[in-house]
């Protein structure tokens, strides 16, 4: 038995997931034979037992002191409703106790504290603001030592972190304006805090212009203090005159988000013989679809994507065996086709590509920024605290060629971590063990600043990447869907490609993650579970930030002497126009090593009757059918580009019409994907799949679970039965 250290079956083994006594064996004997894989083996379970433990002391949150303070209130209020008669009998101690009440009420009120001395030197520089704003300051407090060979934080607009220290953070909110006061003069020396705003230009001088709002807090990111807008101009001591500010608690509606998706209909061939698109290696859609079944909810039609579902699971095709460097192909194309399962009739034709399964010693230097959403949205404990755990996880397979930097925003965006040798994981954990989450989420900054800190450390063939990590609920600063996506898409043709990883529910924001991955040039996965995490950080990691081509397009030529009508299934959002296809400066998807990617067309036969929208005959020209060749069903053409080139390669693979099979005659992975793509279109109430019932997808997916390293298909027939029963509840 052959086994690499790429291979899943053995990140399946270290984490006890297979179930096959033989198979056990088998790996059990290749790693006798080859201390590498032994050693490959004790990493990752050695990953695996610290991200358990990390779950394990992740505590509940505790409640503010306000929090505290507003319930004991409302206690009290409740008691006192309770009983009328003994109310009038005490009336005298109820109009204390409520007199009490109303003066609490009023001393907490939310987020408004004492007013506090603040006092600035000639070197504070203050920036002009257009709307009210508050600023929180993090300090990530790394012992000197450990910064030690770090290099300073660069040199970025609106954010001065001190040069010997570890960096300081202002982070900014949206405020209501309140009342106006005047502070004390100073009682103490007030250390000299980073400012951080977005404005035109900083002013410099001992006079100094006015800002809108400002807010200290303490040294732990989430320890709001006072709210004060500087209303007069500062000079460069003496009080300042303020106005205090509350913030309205977030609300808990549900606010996710998705964009429309329209089923593609059949199309002839005489009308439309080119079928056109980009490919998609996405697979957020299915963890997110796990998790609405899971939670005893069958997930909203259009979070749905039914390639990413597809997408989600490995496939046994074949990879290139020759290495890149030797001139190999970047991946191997293969094609396969069956009866449709929900229409015998029809045909079912696979597309599949598998990457080059690049060893980790060949991969590139990569120049990581981690871009993190520290937000009130993302207390809960299944975002902030699994990010943390999740990331920690990556940065331990890194190594020295690697750099890692650490950008936070929520109201402003500020450098957490100047970009670092990734092999200085005591530091870098450090970092990420500080975060507190607060506060409302301007990711426009955010993107800006990680960017920038990427592109100051741009690693030459290398793989720069920035890591947005978020529940991508952008309310504050840059919002809209278009600025941000031409940010990317621009940083994108420049060489630094975007990774989204989605986190949370409630207020999920999928159609502005989809849509910046797409544009950035990268993947997008969610993050619903530990299990999740392992896959996306230990399992699936190479193929998720590394790259073996860049803008992959197919495009397949139907012959109508064979085909009747086709449709593709999912890509609803990445098709392209055909004349796309040749054009080398439209961007589509790039493929990691070892990512495979499989597309499902539905295939009409040309002997099958079927009513097709009707077009007009030509008056200019005759609609003919050349025939090419009557033993081809289609062409399947791919272009790609190598990571490095700008000239796209051209594959062309014709598909025989005699390689039709029949259902239990086709290999596992391609009932398994007819299943996987017959479930999301059951989800998606589908009319194309007529009466094929959840029960039919459990029984075909059952019947092809083959290998199956991880368990991840048998999760699969358990969601299967999890939809039947929610749609029979309904």
């Amino acid at each position: 038995m052959s086994i690499s250290k790429e291979d899943p079956r053995l990140t399946a083994y270290a984490l006890g997931e297979i179930e096959d006594s033989k198979e056990r064996a088998e790996i059990e004997a290749a790693l006798a034979a080859d201390p590498e894989l032994q050693a490959e083996v004790d990493s990752v379970r050695a990953l695996g037992d610290m991200l358990g433990a990390g779950f394990a002391r992740e505590a509940t949150p505790e409640l503010s002191e306000f929090d505290k303070a507003r319930m004991e209130q409302k206690a009290d209020v409740e008691a006192l409703a309770t009983d009328r008669s003994w109310l009038r009998m005490h009336w005298k101690a109820v109009a204390g106790m409520a007199a009490s009440i109303l003066l609490a009420a009023v001393l907490l009120k939310p987020y408004v504290g004492s007013v506090r001395t603040v006092t600035y030197d000639d070197e504070v520089e203050f920036a002009e603001v257009q709307t009210v704003k508050q600023y929180r300051k993090l300090e990530v407090s790394i012992p000197p030592e450990r910064m030690e060979g770090t290099p300073q934080p660069i040199k970025v607009p609106n954010l001065e972190p001190a040069p010997t220290q570890a960096p300081v953070l202002m982070v900014e909110e949206e405020v209501a304006v309140g009342r106006a006061v005047q502070s004390d003069p100073p009682a103490a020396p007030v250390p000299k805090p980073a400012l951080v705003a977005h404005a035109a230009q900083q002013k410099h001088g001992a006079k100094r212009e006015r800002t809108e709002s400002l807010a200290l807090v303490d040294a732990e990111f989430g320890n709001r203090a006072d709210a004060f807008t500087v209303s007069s101009e500062l000079g460069g001591t003496g009080g300042v005159q303020v106005k205090c500010a509350t913030v309205e608690p977030e609300g808990s509606f549900n606010t996710e988000a998705y964009d429309p998706i329209e089923t593609t209909s059949f199309r002839s061939p005489l009308v439309e013989p080119l079928s056109t698109f980009s490919i998609d290696v996405d697979t957020a859609s299915y963890a997110n679809v796990r998790r609405f079944l899971n939670q005893g909810q069958l997930p909203p039609a259009d979070s749905v994507r039914i390639e990413e579902l597809v997408n989600y699971f490995n496939y046994s095709d074949a990879a290139p065996t020759k290495s890149l460097e030797d001139g190999g192909a970047p991946f191997a194309v293969h094609l396969e086709q069956m009866s449709a399962p929900w229409q015998p009739e029809h045909r079912l034709v696979r597309v599949g590509l598998k990457g080059y399964e690049m060893p980790w010693e060949e991969r590139p230097a990569s120049n990581l920024v981690f871009l993190l959403d520290v937000s009130g949205s993302m207390s809960q404990p299944n975002k902030l605290p699994l990010l943390k755990e999740a990331l920690m996880l990556l940065t331990r397979r890194l190594d020295s060629r690697d750099r890692v930097a650490i950008v936070v925003y929520a109201g402003a965006s500020g450098l957490v971590l100047p970009s670092t040798t990734a092999n200085n994981t005591a530091t870098i954990e450090h970092a990420l063990t500080q975060l507190q989450a607060g506060g409302s989420t301007n990711a426009g900054a955010g993107i800006e600043l990680a960017y920038q800190v990427a592109r100051e450390h741009f690693i030459e063939d290398g793989n720069n990447r920035v890591i947005l990590c978020t529940d991508g609920d952008f309310n504050v600063g840059q919002t809209n869907r278009g600025d941000l996506a031409q940010i990317v898409a621009d940083q994108a043709k420049d060489g630094v490609s975007l990774t989204v990883l989605g986190f949370g529910m409630g207020n999920y924001k999928d159609n502005m993650l989809e849509e910046l991955s797409n544009k950035g040039k990268g993947t997008y996965a969610y993050v619903d579970s530990e299990a999740e995490a392992r896959k996306v950080f230990l399992q699936d990691l190479a193929s998720n930030i590394f790259k073996i081509a860049k803008d992959v397009k197919i495009q397949v030529e139907f012959n109508p002497s064979q085909v009747r009508a086709y449709r593709l299934i999912g890509y609803e959002n990445r098709r392209l126009k055909s004349e796309d296809f040749n054009n080398d400066q439209k961007a589509a998807g790039d493929i990691g090593p070892g990512h495979t990617i499989v597309a499902l067309y539905e295939i009409v036969p040309v002997d099958v009757e079927m009513s097709l929208p009707r077009v007009d005959e030509l008056k200019y020209q005759q609609q003919t059918v050349v025939n090419g060749s009557r033993a081809e069903l289609a062409t399947v053409k791919l272009r790609y580009k190598l990571p490095d080139a700008e000239v796209s390669q051209l594959i062309v693979h014709p598909l025989a019409v005699d390689t039709l099979q029949a259902i239990e005659d086709a290999s596992a992975d391609l009932r398994f994907a007819a299943a996987v793509a017959a479930f999301g279109m059951r989800l998606r109430s589908e009319a194309e799949l007529g009466d094929y019932s959840y029960e039919m997808v459990e029984r075909l997916a059952a019947g092809a679970l083959d290998s199956d390293p991880g368990g991840h298909r048998s999760e699969f027939i358990g969601l299967v039965r999890k939809a039947d029963g929610l749609n029979q509840g309904n």
